[in-house]
């Protein structure tokens, strides 16, 4: 045990060490150029660092073969099966509740801007959100099917995200429900249908789908199955670039069960050896399904890249684009007429409160949810503060499922879970006003 406990020290030792000079770096090759941006880029680091420290201790038990902490918890989980029926009631309660945003859509739009069409005009908002030159292929093709139904490629586009989005809360609470009881899971699609920013997967938006796909393959992942684990992650990439960032938990775990079969001196035998070659050669999915992107960005635009450049905008060294993202916003603030003050709240605020959120709940996950989820967490953070998507934190963090899980477990208590649903309750309506006020630039 000491030495296990040095080796720790080491390894936290080693983590900030890299942490600092990175931080160092950033300073170095892009200086900002407020000193609230340093102190926010400090603070973000700690945070984080805060979070690989707490990690570390798990990240060990794991890669030496020992079981994962949260599984060990028998007394909080249901082990009474979740039917078809209770899925199927889930999933039309989240249907009947996301339909609400169009009166609601509408309420609003009249208060701000009058009379300026009928009920069904005013919900053509929700349609425009779709781009095509930057929207990666599966979510159009798929969504495409709806076309049937509708005749019109944006209304179908519309249905698409409306149903997957409902079956990513479904999949979800069955997820949820593999590790803890029936309470938590109840209170994961809760808190995830009143994120502020789950608001606009009603739009004509891939984040339905890609959270569908993403907690599948988290899902498989728990199940031990790595081949189809690939599989959703393949389908993910297709949908968003956040899908490449599940290759981390699906090599933790293959690499985890692994060593742990070596360790056990257990007998793998021909079979055995055939079936972990088969599941390694499937991990080649991810990249075949970056390939595929790349192949139809290169058929309809000419440039096999254009996607990924856009999805991944400006990257820098260590956490650049927050530096840069926070110099704007206060360059913004200065600026006397028009006034800032509205775009400031809804545009730049929420996705620090975002990071912010983000990072504690790294913090609070280690130990509570399982590695793999805990290190899909850490690269997504890593993606953003490191790229162009720092003004997309609060999207982000929307679609990584964990974040919002590792809330649901951590809030037990009836008043704390009560002041939760009210808090978030709050911020949805008050994103939910600038986003139709406009004030937020649209989805980005």
């Amino acid at each position: 045990m000491r030495k296990r406990n040095i080796f720790h020290l080491c390894i936290q030792i080693t983590v900030l060490a890299v942490l600092a000079s990175l931080y160092g770096l950033s300073l170095y090759a892009e200086p900002p150029a407020y000193w609230e941006s340093i102190a926010i880029g400090a603070l973000f680091s700690v945070l984080f660092g805060a979070g690989c420290i707490r990690l570390v201790p798990s990240l060990t038990s794991v890669l030496i073969g020992e079981e994962e902490a949260h599984l060990m918890r028998e007394g909080e989980r249901t082990f009474r099966r979740c039917g078809t029926r209770e899925l199927l009631k889930l999933f039309l309660i989240v249907l009947a509740v996301r339909l609400l945003e169009f009166p609601l859509t509408y309420l609003v739009h009249y208060r701000l801007f009058g009379y300026t069409g009928m009920f069904f005009e005013v919900q053509r908002l929700w349609l425009d959100l779709y781009h095509v030159e930057t929207a990666f292929p599966l979510y159009d093709w798929l969504s495409n099917v709806f076309w049937i139904i509708t005749g019109n490629f944006n209304h179908a586009r519309f249905i698409g995200s409306y149903v997957f989005t409902s079956l990513a809360v479904v999949a979800l609470y069955y997820l949820v429900q593999q590790d803890f009881d029936r309470k938590t899971a109840r209170r994961s699609v809760r808190y995830f249908l009143l994120m502020p920013f789950s608001f606009a997967l009603m739009g004509t938006v891939p984040d339905g789908l890609f959270l569908l796909l993403s907690i599948l393959c988290l899902l498989f992942i728990r199940k031990k199955q790595i081949a189809a684990a690939n599989l959703f992650a393949m389908l993910a990439v297709m949908t968003h670039a956040l899908g490449l960032l599940l290759i981390v938990p699906i090599l933790m775990s293959f690499l985890s069960d692994l060593i742990h079969g070596i360790r056990s001196g257990r007998e793998i035998g021909k079979a055995g050896f055939l079936k972990k070659t088969l599941e390694a050669l499937t991990i080649l999915l991810i990249p075949i399904g970056a390939g595929l992107v790349m192949l139809y960005a290169n058929a309809r635009f000419g440039d096999a890249f254009s996607l990924y450049r856009h999805a991944l905008g400006t990257s820098g060294v260590g956490i650049s684009g927050l530096f840069r993202f926070t110099d704007a916003g206060l360059q913004l603030s200065q600026t006397v007429d028009p006034n800032p003050l509205p775009v400031l709240l809804s545009a730049y605020l929420p996705q620090l409160l975002y990071l912010t959120f983000a990072l504690v709940m790294i913090i609070l996950a280690c130990g509570k949810l399982s590695t793999p989820s805990v290190l899909l967490m850490i690269a997504a953070i890593v993606a953003t503060v490191a790229t162009g998507w720092v003004s997309a934190a609060a999207r982000i963090v929307t679609m990584i499922a964990p974040f919002v899980i590792t809330l649901a477990v951590r809030v037990k208590n009836r008043w704390a879970d009560a002041a939760v649903t009210v808090l978030l309750f709050m911020g949805w309506l008050a994103y939910f006003y600038a986003f139709i006020a406009g004030y937020t630039g649209g989805v980005v």
